[in-house]
């Protein structure tokens, strides 16, 4: 079971990763009090990574005072696939996109650390990635870039630019200024 909580408190997110011989599951929940740049939400997730500690199903659904929204993103040979309850399925994503980034998840952060094995040596490399916006979940491509150094591992968007420490895991510890896990 992992937990960080935001710098200003008014951010926590939790969850509980098990694993299944050389794959994991995970179930976890952000919840947000209200903020300068968005209302109060929750977002209760669920993932499926494999043996390649790529991530082949992901469940979202966030709650607003005004809305509730789920997704499910699932990934195979193709891609990956979006299939939405209200709007029906479509494909995503260029083709070789295996990673999801969650904004304002510590843990789907930490998801592409360990997979790229940023945790275990200095790098750097570009990927693409779907992002799924953490409150409106509408999902888009991106470009970031990931390095690591013998402290902090750091990712750079188009979006934010983040340093995190990580454990020997690949699990974000603390990230500068904004989160650490408790």
């Amino acid at each position: 079971m992992y937990t960080w909580i935001s710098e200003t408190g008014r951010v926590i997110e939790q969850v509980r990763v098990v694993r299944e011989g050389e794959s994991s599951r995970a179930r976890g929940r952000i919840v947000s009090a209200a903020h300068s740049t968005h209302s109060a939400f929750t977002l209760d997730y669920e993932a499926e990574i494999g043996a390649d500690l790529a991530l082949r199903r992901v469940q979202l659904s966030a709650t607003t005072e005004e809305y509730e929204r789920s997704i499910v993103l699932v990934r195979d040979d193709e891609g990956w696939r979006y299939d939405d309850p209200a709007e029906g399925g479509s494909r995503i994503g260029s083709p070789g996109v295996v990673d999801l980034d969650v904004p304002l998840s510590v843990y789907f952060s930490s998801v592409i650390i360990r997979r790229l094995e940023l945790n275990a040596q200095p790098g750097s490399t570009e990927r693409q990635v779907l992002s799924a916006d953490s409150i409106s979940l509408d999902v888009t491509e991106d470009s970031v870039t990931y390095s690591s150094d013998d402290e902090k591992v750091h990712s750079v968007s188009g979006a934010a630019s983040t340093s995190a420490t990580v454990d020997s895991d690949g699990i974000i510890v603390d990230v500068d200024g904004l989160s650490q896990r408790a």
